[in-house]
């Protein structure tokens, strides 16, 4: 079993823009004269940001991604929480995905796509790089698609009405 979840450098690569507005926010705050009018709304302001940012912190460290022998299981939520199951003979696509940005900060996306009708797309985000998922699942799905003897139909043009 693999045990993944996203790292805090995804949560501070999405957050970064918001982290240095709160900081110059902060600078304003702090240089301006004393009975100004304009600190409260800067400091309403402020609460609403952290509030915003301590918010999709919980809910980043409430993703978790468990992958089993037969199964991908995708566990989230804060208040309600949702766990998605997909066998792993139903995946037939991976996608690896990764901006400048994530490839700046060493993190990746990883999007499983499979025949699945809850669950058609799964995406793995803020995984980092150097976590070498893709070949586990693959030989796992081909190892359960043997095992359940599961044969492939492909249409070479398409869906046909």
């Amino acid at each position: 079993m693999i045990i993944l979840k996203p790292t805090f450098r995804y949560w501070l690569m999405t957050n970064l823009l918001w982290l240095i507005t709160l900081s110059l926010l902060f600078a304003v705050a702090y240089f301006m004269p004393q009975g100004n009018y304009l600190i409260y709304g800067l400091g309403t302001l402020v609460c609403v940001l952290l509030a915003n940012i301590a918010w999709s912190y919980v809910v980043l460290y409430n993703i978790t991604y468990i992958i089993e022998q037969e199964q991908i299981i995708v566990k989230r939520g804060v208040f309600i929480k949702t766990t998605n199951y997909l066998e792993m003979y139903r995946i037939y696509d991976f996608e690896k995905r990764q901006h400048i940005v994530e490839a700046a900060f060493g993190l990746m996306s990883i999007t499983l796509l499979s025949r699945d009708m809850s669950n058609s797309n799964v995406k793995f985000i803020g995984i980092a790089n150097s976590d070498d998922v893709i070949p586990v699942i693959r030989e796992r799905v081909e190892r359960e698609k043997q095992r359940k003897r599961v044969i492939e139909f492909n249409n070479p043009y398409g869906t046909m009405i």
